[in-house]
């Protein structure tokens, strides 16, 4: 049995300090959903995975670059650039242990590139962003929206630093900021003007 936190004030003070917000998380997540459930099993083999993790990505971009991020793509990788340029966030779909607090850590679903592994090996930004824009080279973290999306109607998500990596994925984060849970059912059955949802949080460090 998989346990999820929802409990923690100090997850929303960093997650504000990143210059992210609950809200605009679950409004990307939910955009991403919708977008995947138009496609069947008549589509290509994998269209639903790529349409989620794309959607989320876009959503993101166009909620964020507004305010003053910056949308790139280096190694065609989707990113987004904080103002400060002093940190960036990635989009990955996550194993079953995302969001969990059970001490497992999760894993990358899909395998990640070299880049990624230097970059966490040097303690640096996972990809070299400089080569693609010298104004990002202050860049030192690259943060990861991890999501996973269950049969039972639920997406669990969380906003992690990657710290390593076993074979091609990534295996452990420093520190993880666990997101609220999104239950699909509630969300299709519920008016989102007549109540606003109180987020908790939980932080886990090694």
């Amino acid at each position: 049995m998989i346990l999820r936190a929802t409990h923690n004030n100090a997850g929303l003070a960093m997650l504000e300090d990143l210059g992210l917000d609950v809200q605009t998380i679950h409004d990307a997540l939910l955009y991403a959903y919708a977008e995947r459930s138009t496609y069947t099993e008549l589509d290509a083999p994998g269209v639903r995975g790529t349409a989620f993790w794309s959607r989320t990505g876009r959503r993101l971009a166009e909620i964020y670059t507004p305010k003053g991020w910056i949308r790139i793509q280096p190694y065609n990788q989707p990113t987004i650039v904080h103002p400060t340029k002093k940190h960036c966030l990635v989009v990955a779909s996550g194993d079953v242990h995302t969001g969990s607090v059970t001490g497992k850590k999760p894993s990358t679903k899909n395998p990640r590139g070299k880049s990624f592994r230097e970059a966490i090996d040097s303690n640096a930004v996972l990809m070299e962003l400089q080569d693609v824009d010298e104004t990002l080279e202050g860049i030192t973290k690259t943060w990861v929206l991890l999501y996973l999306v269950t049969d039972d109607g639920k997406i669990y998500s969380e906003v992690s630093l990657p710290s390593n990596m076993t074979g091609d994925f990534i295996s452990d984060w420093e520190p993880r900021i666990l997101i609220p849970v999104l239950d699909l059912q509630d969300v299709s059955t519920s008016d989102p003007e007549s109540e606003k949802p109180d987020y908790d949080f939980k932080i886990e460090r090694k």
